[in-house]
């Protein structure tokens, strides 16, 4: 097995190489770090150039110009199960009413992150900080639109970029929704986490992003045994080495799509500024920046007017950092895996890492 298919600090994990790959040849293995990258059985191998055919590594973007709005859901209930302003929600409502099927990251019965294709997204509301395993979703994707089904894909611009080079001769049925991202943290160390907050009792729920104190979803939310507990993403460890851009694939601090002039439909992030757009948007429960650049993609937002605020708003306005550099690489992130690794061989406790990293406080 040889990993061999582009530079591993290009490399975003997407799986778009073994998903096409017709001999199945391409595995997704999972480094020291806890992340996934293809690894090619030479055996197997054909030469035939599918899996580079669509790798995002590979290619040159197209660069649309993209205009932005400010939007935000008229329903409260969307509002609140949002991360945001239910950007996501009311766009993928509106595909599912057209009889389309909406494609987003869930969190899986044991915690794993996920993509799935379904007309059931109350599972891909609210953010989760973690790659998600994209796998069987691009074949799913492709037959419904070969079918003749419109879908919404929501993910990172890695991932939108993977579908749709995946899934370009039916383009024009597939509406891709790139999320303002910093970047994917590992799916190891996720789940390294997880097993942690399971030595105090079962996790039955999570969420990075609550919004019970009207504080724009700056609340992390979990339920232990039927116990629930809240605390500010400031005091949850996970959280705070996400923020702080330790916990990152390689390829994220070299990210290619920081900036607004992307290939896809549309992209959506957090607008913690629209309160000053908008005074109603001062009031913590989230809005949304929207960056529109197809007209299909235009079209699709500008139907959301019955059911949402949607305006728009100089282009300066989207003043999220993601969308001009890259996460910045700390020399703190190499020392976290390091001492991961020694959590994994027993020389380090894993509560010794999120005090050292994530500022854990003795309890």
């Amino acid at each position: 097995m040889t990993e061999n298919l582009c530079d591993k600090n290009r490399c975003s994990g997407c799986g778009a190489c073994r998903d096409i790959c017709p001999e199945h040849a391409i595995k997704m293995e999972e480094d020291p770090e806890g992340f996934f990258y293809p690894q090619i059985d030479e055996a197997l191998c054909s030469g035939c150039g599918a899996c580079r055919s669509v790798c995002p590594a590979d290619e040159e973007y197209e660069k649309l110009q993209a205009r932005a709005y400010l939007f935000r859901s008229s329903d409260p209930d969307i509002l609140h199960k949002s991360s945001s302003g239910g950007a996501f929600s009311v766009l993928a409502d509106k595909v599912l009413s057209d009889g389309g099927a909406a494609a987003g990251a869930v969190f899986a019965d044991d915690f794993r992150v996920c993509h799935i294709v379904c007309t059931d997204i109350s599972g891909m509301q609210k953010s989760k900080y973690v790659q998600s395993d994209m796998t069987g979703v691009y074949e799913n994707i492709l037959g419904k639109l070969k079918s003749g089904m419109p879908v919404l894909f929501s993910g990172t611009p890695c991932q939108c970029h993977a579908v749709l080079k995946y899934c370009s001769a039916y383009k024009d049925r597939l509406y891709t929704l790139a999320v303002i991202c910093r970047g994917v943290s590992s799916p190891g160390l996720w789940k390294r986490y997880v097993n942690w907050l399971e030595e105090k009792g079962s996790l039955e729920a999570f969420c990075f992003r609550d919004k019970r104190t009207n504080n724009n979803g700056h609340t992390v939310s979990m339920t232990i045994d039927g116990s629930e507990k809240a605390c500010p993403m400031d005091a949850d460890p996970y959280s705070v080495m996400f923020i702080k851009c330790l916990t990152l694939r390689p390829s994220c601090y070299s990210c290619p799509y920081t900036a607004t002039d992307l290939p896809f439909d549309l992209t959506i992030g957090d607008f913690f500024s629209a309160g000053n757009i908008d005074g109603e948007c001062a009031d913590g429960k989230g809005a949304s920046i929207v960056l529109a650049r197809s007209s299909k993609g235009t079209e699709l937002l500008e139907r959301c007017r019955e059911d949402a605020k949607v305006f728009e708003i100089p282009i300066e306005a989207a003043d999220q950092p993601a969308l001009k550099n890259p996460a910045p690489l700390s020399p703190l992130r190499r020392m976290l895996f390091r001492d991961l690794a020694k959590t994994t061989n027993g020389e380090m406790d894993f509560r010794t890492l999120l005090k050292k990293y994530g500022g854990l406080k003795d309890s």
